[in-house]
């Protein structure tokens, strides 16, 4: 049953991992909304997972909230941005392509270098999956260095929540559930930040391309 549970929780990981991955690759916003559904769904499953193995209704009922906010309330709300702004919101990097999967090779070698073998000799019951999830992070946190556009560096926000919190759930830190459902509740509250941040940036600068906002305007 142990066997079992690892096996399916590594494979949640690792399509987390893949969508990840994928979300500096594709060129439109709405693959970005799916791609960013899909590595929700994985951590939604994931504490599905968890909250079975170990009995827990908290741990129920936060996967319960994180499908219907992350995965459900979250791309409708990206869904609507979308439409609003169309072809404003821009998809492209930085890097070219090559350079950029280049990059993600690197981060994903640095996570699994001698670097950080100690970090993952601390949880031996993790120790495969350390290197996976400590590379998800660093590719999530690269989206937000490497994307042009404010929208892809929204996506890439969440991204790097959800890639902490499969972390820390692999590595047995569990936090009150109070403050994991407040943690879910949190999206939401950004989510409405976000949205009146971007009103405020198209208004101000007329483009929500953050290669244009080098110098402040006044109104």
């Amino acid at each position: 049953m142990l066997e079992h549970f690892r096996e399916l929780s590594f494979s949640l990981d690792l399509v987390a991992f893949l969508a990840t991955i994928a979300l500096h690759l594709v060129k439109t916003n709405r693959n970005i909304i799916r791609l960013y559904a899909i590595q929700s769904l994985m951590v939604a499953s994931f504490l599905l997972l968890v909250g079975i193995a170990e009995g827990s209704r908290g741990f129920l009922f936060v996967a319960l909230l994180t499908l219907c906010i992350k995965v459900i309330i979250a791309p409708l709300f990206f869904s609507r941005l979308v439409r609003r702004y169309g072809s404003r919101f821009t998809v492209n990097n930085y890097l070219s392509t090559p350079w950029t999967l280049i990059v993600l090779m690197g981060l994903v070698f640095f996570s699994y270098s001698q670097v950080f073998l100690p970090l993952g000799m601390l949880v031996p019951e993790a120790y495969g999956v350390f290197p996976l999830n400590l590379a998800l992070i660093f590719v999530s946190i690269f989206m937000l260095i490497n994307r042009r556009g404010a929208f892809s560096q929204m996506i890439g926000i969440l991204s790097l929540e959800n890639s902490i919190l499969l972390l820390a759930t692999f590595i047995g830190i569990h936090q009150p559930i109070a403050l994991e459902m407040g943690i879910v509740f949190d999206v939401v509250i950004w989510m409405i930040i976000a949205q009146v941040f971007i009103s405020m940036i198209y208004r101000q600068f007329g483009s929500l391309n953050v290669t244009k906002m080098k110098n402040l305007t006044e109104e």
